[in-house]
């Protein structure tokens, strides 16, 4: 197993972390092996992506992956590594604190939350070798307006932390100082939350109709123990302990 991509578990929580050299450049082993991980991650109810270098968060794929004999291989193991991440089950959390620049920005788009430091930067130069950024190309309009979108993956340009915090590409800059604390705080909230309740938030944000989300809400969060423990407690004024196996009285039919 490749010491590339580390990944560690704290109870409910998963990490991974990028140790692809000081500038995370992935090849398309490293690709597979993150598709890999966030799918042995699932059970977790929160994954944090970061990574172990002060020079970049990561600096996008290989080069000469990109080359014609090899850019296929490359690209569906980018595609399958997008199915894998937008289907995973926990909430992803990225975590920046240096550049994310080309598939390092694509990374931060296939998370569900993102946090970054005011030392961070983010672009997508693809368009400066004659190449296409898919994952961008797919989700970032969605992210931040396909005006901004075409702006960013069009001319290459690099905006600044404050930049993507504005335009929503993540969720809150801090300084260098404070991201890790901060990124802590963000994953110790989601953990005290319903891992079901997130599960099935996450399949209904990605189900993007209302129909469906109501479906969801009866069919898969409806029955658990949690979806009775939190209007439970709401009702009795106390804190809800999710996470218990209540009575079978207690469960919402």
């Amino acid at each position: 197993m490749s010491d590339r991509i580390v990944v560690n578990r704290d109870g409910r929580l998963g990490r991974i972390t990028l140790r692809a050299g000081a500038l995370n450049v992935l090849d398309t082993a490293d690709v597979r092996h993150l598709e890999q991980v966030i799918c042995e991650l699932d059970d977790c109810a929160v994954v944090l992506l970061h990574a172990e270098s002060d020079r970049a968060f990561c600096a996008g794929m290989e080069v000469a992956d990109h080359l014609p004999d090899r850019a296929p291989a490359m690209l569906e193991a980018v595609d399958r590594l997008c199915v894998a991440f937008l289907a995973a089950s926990p909430v992803t959390v990225a975590k920046i604190g240096a550049p994310a620049i080309g598939g390092g920005l694509e990374l931060v788009l296939l998370c569900d939350l993102a946090i970054c430091s005011h030392r961070a930067k983010f672009s997508l130069p693809e368009i400066t070798l004659a190449a296409l950024p898919p994952i961008a190309c797919g989700l970032l309009a969605q992210a931040i307006g396909s005006r901004r979108a075409a702006d960013l993956i069009l001319t290459g340009r690099t905006i600044d932390a404050a930049t993507a915090e504005l335009w929503g590409i993540v969720r809150e800059a801090v300084p260098a100082e404070r991201l890790d604390a901060a990124a802590s705080d963000l994953c110790q909230s989601l953990l005290s939350l319903s891992a079901d309740a997130l599960r099935c938030c996450k399949r209904a944000i990605r189900a993007g109709n209302v129909e469906e989300a109501v479906h969801i809400y009866i069919q898969d969060l409806v029955p658990t123990p949690d979806a009775a423990e939190g209007i439970n407690a709401f009702l009795e004024r106390r804190k809800p302990e999710f996470g218990r196996v209540l009575p079978a009285q207690e469960v919402a039919p």
